[in-house]
């Protein structure tokens, strides 16, 4: 299960970083086209940024989603048998 998790978070850092980009190039591209008169063109270059908006929201959510299942999915760090009190045995008391 921890394999999943760990694929999922890869992919969604690697989005959260990437899809901006892609965004800001076709946003740029679309200006481009709309200022040399391309209206149709820099339409289209808009439903796509919209479309990478709408995939980038959605990878930084799972990555955080997931990012938290896989913490609670951890073992503690620690042992926690010293809280573990034997019978008839103090916190005080001597081997």
């Amino acid at each position: 299960m921890r394999g999943v998790f760990r694929r999922i978070l890869l992919v969604g850092v690697a989005s959260s970083l990437l899809l901006p980009v892609a965004m800001a190039i076709t946003f740029g591209l679309g200006t481009l086209l709309d200022s040399l008169g391309d209206e149709s063109g820099g339409a289209v270059c808009g439903r796509v940024v919209l479309g990478l908006a709408a995939v980038w929201l959605t990878a930084v959510v799972a990555t955080a989603v997931a990012s938290g299942v896989s913490a609670l999915d951890q073992p503690p760090a620690r042992s926690t048998r010293w809280l573990e009190k034997e019978p008839g045995r103090g916190p005080g008391d001597a081997d």
